[in-house]
């Protein structure tokens, strides 16, 4: 048997990673950053290859990444989390950000610490992408305590709910729990993500499917 919920036990932190390519911002959240020298210093991020930041971040070599901290509230973990920057500008109407040497954003608030870098070495592993990156700026921007992943799963992630399309995710159809009838008489199933709400239809959920939102597969999906 092979147990994914094991991974939240795992001592995660959770990050914001931005990068800026073209006069265009962008950002998502990561749970995996870790340090691996000391002179220089040198970090690991590990980024899904679906979000629009990993391409960003794989073309320019550039990237910034805000500790978040206990404080950070789930609308900021929603918003840079939730929904894709390949539909929507993400820093539109976001305030307290400053943009780092290196052109790309860092936050003023939820956060404890960041870091501005640039790529050295790139690894290809499978759904995410390695990048080495050395540490070009640095430095403390509160005192508030980082998060842990088991923090956000226990404090501050909230239940799944519905909302609109305007916030880049799909409202379900309650007549989706019994199935829609197409004209020869099949039905059509629907797929909510337990991690993000987004609502997938058809027949069958493929088994390698990736939510689109969160980046999560098919087993942190169920039927409706």
């Amino acid at each position: 048997m092979l147990n994914q919920n094991a991974l939240f036990q795992i001592g995660y932190g959770l990050f914001l990673v931005a990068a800026n390519k073209n006069a265009k911002d962008n950002a998502c959240i990561v749970n995996t950053v870790m340090q691996v020298t000391q002179n220089p210093i040198r970090l690991l991020v590990s980024i899904s290859n679906q979000n629009l930041t990993h391409d960003m971040v794989k073309e320019t070599g550039k990237l910034t990444i805000s500790v978040l901290t206990e404080n950070t509230p789930f609308s900021v973990y929603r918003h840079f989390g939730y929904q894709s920057g390949k539909n929507m500008d993400k820093f539109e109407d976001f305030e307290d950000v400053t943009r780092c040497a290196n052109g790309c954003y860092r936050l003023n608030r939820n956060s404890s610490a960041y870091f501005c870098g640039t790529v050295c070495e790139s690894f290809a592993l499978d759904t995410h992408t390695m990048f080495l990156v050395e540490v070009t700026d640095a430095d403390i921007v509160s005192s508030q305590v980082p998060v842990t992943y088991d923090f956000y799963q226990k404090y501050v992630k909230q239940p799944y709910k519905p909302v609109t399309k305007q916030n880049h995710r799909v409202t379900p159809d309650v007549n989706a729990k019994k199935g829609t009838e197409g004209e020869e008489g099949t039905k059509t199933n629907a797929y909510v993500c337990k991690i993000c709400g987004y609502v997938y239809e058809g027949e069958a959920l493929p088994e390698d499917f990736i939510c689109p939102i969160c980046k999560h597969g098919a087993s942190d999906f169920e039927k409706l």
